[in-house]
């Protein structure tokens, strides 16, 4: 019985953070999405790139919002157990506080290590995909950041562009001169449209104009519909984002890179340390609230949450990294441990978990709390 118990509990718990997560996940992917459509209206994104940019996102959204999705999952699976009295029902059949908490741990776990995965495998990838989705569109942003009315010159292609106008899909009324060893050509055209062929060629495409080739040799010239030209792309990849660095990379690396490795590994244990926070803290206050347990428990993963992601900063103030990074987690692994310790334990010499919660003990807690929170967020922001 104890073993359909405990697979029931565990089915309770990834259901519900499953669902959270879709939840938060909407709302993110919507509001992200929701940028990339107004840069396709303005012109800054190109619409046949838009479902991929939207496709690469995904990895990065899911890595912000999975470890919130464990945690209000969490509190929300054993809280409406408790509310069912399915926990009492447990502890008659032999499943104890202690042990239903750290059961409810066990889907964090799993959890733990698909983000992991994300972390320093797929988002990375993510990552160096949309790195070349924008060095795809770099050809065309210098056009469009030429502007209009201003003679440019392309250094790279030896030639001089002029046009009069400049709209969302490109120029009118261009003039432009591209010159070789032996030659120049000169191409005027009503309408100019610059964007990406494919993952190695840009299309310079030249509507109704006039083609003139300056040669002593061959000199030539005839009007045209469409004149087209395929210059191959040349990315400027930026070795140095370390967002675009896998696992081995960053693991043999310099002490900056260690960083970002000590802070993508912070995820999986945010996950697995907060959901073990969120189950004791849900058996503790289950008698006070359902808005009570979520306000004391968001505002312990907000400042565990934002501690984390801004450990970088500590750095800056010589302090050790990986230093910082077991304080840190080992700080809040305590605090989870003596919360999930059963009140009836007398084998400690100070009964932490003996506390009575009363409404001035929680009112300081809370103000602890939204201290931390603050003071890591104001590091966050104004260090980094």
């Amino acid at each position: 019985m104890p073993r359909i118990i405990t697979l029931y509990l565990i089915k309770q718990i990834t259901k519900i953070s499953f669902l959270t997560l879709i939840v938060l996940f909407s709302v993110f992917f919507l509001n992200e999405f929701t940028t990339y459509l107004e840069k396709v209206s303005s012109g800054e994104l190109y619409p046949e790139l838009l479902i991929l940019v939207s496709i690469y996102s995904m990895s990065e959204i899911v890595e912000v919002v999975l470890p919130l999705s464990v945690f209000i999952g969490t509190i929300i699976a054993i809280y409406r157990l408790d509310q069912n009295n399915e926990l009492l029902a447990f502890s008659k059949m032999g499943l104890g506080k202690r042990r239903t908490i750290f059961i409810s741990c066990i889907p964090a776990v799993f959890f733990a290590l698909f983000i992991a995965v994300l972390s320093f495998y797929l988002t990375p990838l993510s990552n160096n995909k949309l790195a070349f989705l924008n060095d795809a569109e770099r050809f065309s942003d210098r056009f469009k950041l030429m502007g209009s009315e201003k003679i440019n010159i392309l250094d790279d292609l030896n030639a001089v562009f002029y046009a009069k106008d400049a709209s969302d899909r490109g120029f009118q009324d261009v003039f432009s001169s591209f010159e070789t060893n032996d030659s120049e050509f000169i191409l005027t055209a009503d309408e100019l449209i610059s964007k990406p062929l494919n993952e190695t060629e840009n299309r310079i495409s030249f509507s109704s104009g006039k083609f003139s080739v300056l040669s002593e040799q061959m000199p030539l010239d005839f009007s045209f519909d469409e004149f087209f030209l395929i210059l191959p792309k040349k990315p400027i990849l930026n070795i140095d984002d370390l967002k675009r660095k896998y696992f081995h990379e960053l693991f043999f690396s310099k002490n900056t890179e260690r960083i970002e490795l000590l802070k993508r590994s912070s995820m999986p244990l945010i996950i697995i340390i907060s959901a073990l926070i969120a189950a004791a803290l849900t058996m503790r206050l289950r008698h006070s609230g359902r808005f009570f347990i979520f306000l004391s428990g968001l505002i312990i993963f907000m400042s565990y949450y934002g501690l984390a992601i801004s450990q970088e900063v500590f750095s800056n103030f010589s302090i050790n990294s990986t230093l910082v990074f077991f304080s840190i987690h080992g700080i809040y692994l305590i605090a989870a441990i003596l919360l999930a310790i059963d009140q009836n334990s007398q084998n400690l010499s100070f009964n932490i978990s003996g506390l009575k919660y009363s409404s001035n003990f929680m009112i300081n807690l809370f103000v602890l709390f939204l201290i931390a929170t603050m003071f890591s967020y104001l590091v966050f922001y104004v260090f980094l």
